[in-house]
């Protein structure tokens, strides 16, 4: 995991990138939550982080702690709304609450539930945000939104029908191959591998990678597939004898 810079009583100090639930700073500073907050400080706020909220850390946050304030509100108004990305654009109309609920985010999206809200991290896997977390949100985070299937599965058919990216880096993948689909547990795999799903052999078979748009790209044994990359629909299996003729 990448390691960031942040400052802590304004002291720098090292932490890891990306998706933080507070309690591991409440445990990591020994601090007691009924006795004091952690805070993240803003030029125009100061914002209580409570142990089962969370943040992104991208680096450069400002941290504080202090005697629990019964004036400071849980989650205070911001003067000017924050605008994370969303499905790969910055939103038009933010949020003026400097926390908000997961649900938040899905409600903007035009895939209906059920669906899955991940972090887009720069150089990490991406992250799924597990229902009803409630964030700390900030201009920088990005998120993305893709309809859920029936398991854990990134379902590959299902993204490419709402054209949105699949997650990257994650357990488990859903792939079709002549209209059958099969649960993988990587996210790359070679065309002999992906073939080999559905029991065929190269030297009797040839595969395509069919698109969304319609295109078609022939896939090698070698050839490595990356199901993390959009608009991946499913694979079709061509006999060599019917295609050589």
């Amino acid at each position: 995991m990448n390691e960031v810079t942040i400052s802590l009583h304004d002291r720098q100090r090292s932490a890891p990138a990306g998706f933080t639930k507070a309690a591991v700073f409440y445990e990591e500073l020994d601090i007691n939550p009924n006795e004091r907050q952690l805070c993240l400080e803003r030029e125009e706020v100061v914002i209580p982080l409570l142990p089962d909220e969370y943040i992104i850390i991208h680096g450069g946050e400002k941290f504080s702690v202090g005697e629990i304030n019964q004036n400071m509100e849980e989650n205070p108004d911001i003067k000017h709304a924050v605008c994370p990305v969303l499905n790969g654009k910055k939103l038009e109309s933010g949020f003026t609450k400097a926390k908000i609920a997961a649900s938040e985010l899905q409600e903007r999206d035009k895939v209906q539930p059920p669906n899955k809200l991940f972090i887009e991290l720069q150089g990490q896997a991406d992250v799924f945000v597990p229902e009803g977390a409630t964030i700390l949100v900030q201009e920088v985070d990005s998120y993305f939104i893709i309809p859920a299937g029936d398991d854990d599965a990134i379902d590959l058919e299902l993204c490419a029908r709402f054209d949105r990216k699949p997650p990257k880096g994650q357990k488990h993948y859903k792939i079709k191959i002549d209209g059958v689909k099969y649960k993988v547990d990587r996210q790359e795999m070679t065309g002999k591998e992906i073939l080999s799903l559905a029991g065929k052999k190269y030297d009797q078979w040839t595969m395509n990678q069919k698109f969304r748009d319609g295109r078609r790209k022939p896939i090698e044994a070698g050839d490595k597939v990356d199901f993390a990359q959009p608009g991946v629909e499913r694979f079709e299996t061509v006999p060599r004898q019917a295609q050589q003729g």
